[in-house]
């Protein structure tokens, strides 16, 4: 009776476990996507700022940091920090330096990330209509990775939570 109840608990776990793993593995789809959507929005406001109140870019960068707590606006945040250092670091370089330390741990893939890296090196430096065509661009690409995660999300989420659960239930099979 007490291998039965341990048998029982051992298999109870081993699929909530496996169950676990691909509810986290699908919440990357998601998480993408998320993100990505307040990826746009924050280009918006960073085009609407730049080209219609002409705002400082540390200050913009200040103002965008405090609207959330996305990884995206922590990007501005460490860009401004980097740049309070007065190392003398140029915008592009604090920003990718930014980047590269915000986006280690998120779910963003490289092509979004060389993206931002590339969108960067555009802003403060050339005039405003300059600046509102190269955030435009990146937006449309954004958009274009957008609708893409959608996609992805809409297909692998539920095979990842299915897929999870059928692993927990294929190893308590082949154990017991």
């Amino acid at each position: 009776m007490i291998k039965l109840t341990i048998k029982v608990i051992i298999s109870a776990l081993i699929i909530i476990c496996s169950s676990l793993l691909g509810l986290i593995y699908a919440k990357s789809y998601t998480e993408r996507t998320k993100l990505l959507n307040t990826l746009m929005g924050t280009l918006q406001l960073l085009e609407s700022e730049i080209v219609y109140c002409a705002t400082p870019l540390p200050f913009l960068l200040k103002k965008i940091s405090k609207k959330n707590n996305s990884e995206i606006h922590r990007i501005f945040g460490k860009t401004v920090a980097i740049l309070d250092e007065k190392k003398g670091h140029t915008f592009s370089e604090a920003w990718e330096r930014a980047i590269k330390d915000e986006t280690a741990y998120t779910v963003l893939k490289k092509e979004d990330i060389e993206l931002l890296i590339h969108l960067g090196n555009s802003l403060g430096v050339s005039d405003i209509n300059d600046q509102m065509k190269h955030i435009r661009l990146a937006m449309e690409e954004i958009k274009r990775s957008y609708e893409a995660s959608i996609i992805d999300a809409n297909k692998n989420v539920r095979l990842y939570k299915n897929l999870g659960f059928l692993l927990g239930i294929t190893i308590v099979i082949i154990l017991f």
